[in-house]
């Protein structure tokens, strides 16, 4: 039998296992060399020979000893190379599952085999114990314990199929520190990664809602809280979300009303920078005054910020003077030279109100309101009791400005109260409280008086508006801001410098006690607002201005019986006394109209220039005389339209230009009706050259809608009077011409 060569079926009954002959020859020795051995790992195996990394490997078949079956190979005719032994170790632990049969040797035959009496020196295991296994016929036998058997748990196969058993093999330390640092590392570029893009798409996203850039949005605010609505947008800025694709920032001025109006009819002043998309004037009165000249579509919405009552601020001697008067009692006093003699206030004079329209919040254009109101007859529209407000201002003292500061330092400053230049003067009650704010003993020094009745009041809207020179961002930003404002805690900020504010403290102060007021005065729609400002604004050819140029159109059809004459007569007559009043540099024209046409009675020029050889007062006297009243109508529309293209045409540089209409109406020219006599006024109004529309209408004329429109489009004003026999009829041609 050669020395690889498997024993007959015959030799193998009783006979030792292959192998079984080493082991009685040499116990040192293993019986079997391991696959891995170089004599195994040098022959290439025989064709056709079992290779047990193959999977059947673990069949049941294979665990019981097959020597005798004739199919079993012949020893010697498997060859073991080298590819069996580097194939066999390849995955052994999951292609081979533990079997218990691989093994016939006991296992302190097996190599490697060690136990506790093995380790003591010189031991040798008995030589009768072993050939006694090498006679044996192996048999089945259970399965050894896992430790010690021929299965694969950890060990090293041998040639024989056993395994040696190896001890624990532990992982290093090296690979373990090997592996976190990998972990660490791509953690960290993960993590890196994330937070990286999360920035990233951060900044992305925001630049992306900025992408238009930054825009400004302006913001024009009165005087008087231009200061608080800065800081407030300030504080808006910094938390605004973008609006759009754009960021926003707002930018707040002061300016006065006449100011933005101005603008808006004439070109926009420069120093207040864009034109606003937000507007927040004194009150809403600037806002009917603006809609007059500008059109109502310019106001997108409007409502109250804040509120401060108007009042009079006086001497504190003039308070309980004052306690029995209204609104409507104010006219008498400012112009009777003694008033306040007869109320106990010897050398007092007359009241002497100053009434400015300049840094006093609108509060002189509120209280015009509350006068008119007062003094218009029962059942009668405001605008009844223009006449009672012509005599306030008319006989208001003479100030070098019509500043608002100008009249306080005139009311303050006097060491004699009865002999001062102002008694009193109209502002706010927010405005009053700065003041007393830097006066040493203010409450020995002024004192704030609100007439009785409906409440006169500023109300600081916040307009909001609309027009080609806004972008949606600018709009929407605006009114968010709006809103803004309207919160708590910036409500709170205004109350703290004496506004009044829905549920806000009001400041302690020595000169206004803050006390509850009655409802606001409301004296109609924004028409009417604006025709009784334009009283205090208009015309122009005032006292106050020295020389106008004025043109008298004169309605001949005026034959309405009053105080024993024609109302046409009772005008001639006030006229005649009102140019003889007038500058000789004043410049003056006359027209008249009846139902068939209009004449130029007098060019206009110069009083003192001669017409026809004679001084054009003289001239302008004599065509009066010669007037007589008629009943056929009047083409007032059409002679306006004459006369106001005349006007434009020799506009005098240099004076207020106006035309004042006098008539009792209706109009009777088809060719021109109320409609397009307004638009033609506003399409030839010329800013660079204005001539302001003035009316005095007398009783219920149905063009009074008509004049009213054309009035606020030019800067004029509309005043409507019940009868000519009546001192209105005076102070209106005062007002009107100078």
């Amino acid at each position: 039998m050669g020395r690889h060569s498997i024993p007959d079926p015959e030799e193998s009954s009783g006979g030792p296992p292959h192998g079984a002959g080493d082991a009685t020859e040499q116990f040192d020795q293993p019986l079997v060399p391991p696959y891995d051995h170089p004599a195994y790992r040098q022959s290439p195996p025989e064709p056709g020979s079992p290779r047990y990394d193959e999977g059947d490997y673990d069949e049941p078949t294979h665990r019981q000893p097959r020597y005798s079956e004739p199919e079993y190979p012949q020893a010697g005719e498997q060859e073991f190379d080298s590819e069996y032994g580097a194939t066999y170790d390849e995955g052994y632990e999951s292609e081979y599952p533990e079997r218990s049969d691989q093994s016939d040797l006991p296992d302190y035959l097996q190599t490697g085999y060690r136990d506790q009496e093995s380790d003591e020196p010189g031991y040798r295991r008995p030589a009768a114990e072993r050939q006694a296994y090498g006679a044996r016929t192996p048999e089945p036998k259970a399965p050894p314990r896992a430790q010690h058997s021929g299965d694969w748990e950890g060990g090293e196969w041998t040639g024989s199929h056993r395994a040696i058993q190896t001890g624990r093999r532990g992982v290093s330390w090296g690979v373990i520190g090997a592996l976190v640092a990998v972990v660490v590392v791509v953690a960290a570029f993960i993590l890196w990664r994330f937070f990286g893009d999360a920035l990233s798409d951060r900044s992305t996203i925001a630049s992306a809602r900025c992408v238009d850039g930054e825009k400004s949005v302006a913001v024009i605010a009165d005087p008087a809280i231009s200061g608080e609505i800065a800081t407030l947008a300030k504080k808006f800025n910094e938390t605004a979300n973008p609006v759009g694709d754009s960021c926003v920032a707002l930018n707040v001025k002061p300016a006065e009303s006449d100011q933005v109006i101005d603008g808006f009819v004439d070109t926009w002043p420069a120093e207040l920078g864009e034109r606003p998309a937000l507007w927040i004037p004194g009150s809403s009165i600037s806002q009917a005054r603006l809609e007059a000249v500008a059109g109502e579509e310019t106001v997108d919405d409007s409502r109250s910020l804040v509120s401060s009552p108007v009042v009079l601020a006086i001497r504190p001697q003039l308070k309980s003077a004052l306690g029995q008067q209204n609104w409507g009692t104010l006219p008498a006093l400012q112009s009777n030279p003694n008033s306040l003699n007869a109320m106990n206030l010897p050398g007092w004079g007359s009241l002497r109100l100053a009434l400015p329209l300049s840094g006093d919040s609108d509060a002189s254009y509120l209280a015009a309101e509350a006068v008119a109101a007062a003094s218009a007859p029962a059942g009668s529209p405001a605008s009844a009791g223009t006449g009672a407000v012509n005599t306030l201002m008319s006989a208001q003292p003479k100030l070098a400005d019509n500043k608002s500061a100008t009249a306080l330092d005139a009311l303050l400053n006097a060491t004699d109260p009865a002999a001062a230049p102002v008694h009193a003067v109209v502002t706010t009650e927010q405005r009053l409280f700065q003041r007393g704010t830097s006066l040493p003993d203010a409450k020995n020094v002024v004192t704030s008086w609100i007439p009785p009745g409906p409440t006169a009041t500023a109300d600081y809207p916040t307009v909001l508006l609309k027009g080609t020179w806004l972008s949606q961002e600018q709009i929407t930003a605006a009114s968010e801001f709006s809103r803004f404002l309207r919160k708590p805690e910036q409500l709170g900020e205004l109350a703290k410098v004496g506004f009044r504010t829905d549920g806000g403290d009001t400041p302690k102060s020595d000169v206004t006690n803050f006390a509850p007021v009655s409802a606001p005065l409301s004296v109609g729609d924004s028409a009417m607002r604006a025709t009784l400002a334009n009283a205090l604004t208009a015309p122009a050819g005032s006292v106050a201005t020295g020389n106008p140029a004025v043109t008298i159109m004169l309605d001949q059809s005026m034959n309405a019986q009053e105080g024993g004459k024609s109302r046409l007569a009772n005008v001639i007559a006030a006229l005649d006394t009102q140019l003889q009043s007038m500058p000789q540099a004043a410049a003056v024209g006359l027209w008249t109209f009846d139902g068939i046409e209009g004449r130029n009675e007098v060019p206009t020029g110069p009083l003192a220039d001669p017409v026809d050889g004679r001084p054009r007062s003289a001239a302008l006297a004599a065509t009066l005389d010669e007037q007589t009243a008629s009943s056929g109508g009047a083409v007032s529309f059409t002679t306006l339209r004459m006369i106001y293209d005349d006007a434009l045409e020799k506009f005098r540089q240099g004076q207020p230009n106006s035309v004042l209409v006098i008539t009792a109406g209706p109009h009777t020219d088809q060719s021109l009706d109320g409609s397009g006599l307004q638009d033609y006024v506003r399409r030839t109004f010329d800013s660079g050259k204005p001539v302001a529309i003035n009316v005095i209408d007398f009783g219920g004329d149905p063009d009074r809608p008509t004049w009213e429109a054309v009035a606020q489009a030019t800067g004029g004003a509309y005043q409507n009077l019940s009868t000519s026999a009546s001192p209105e009829l005076a102070s209106a041609l005062t007002k009107f011409l100078g």
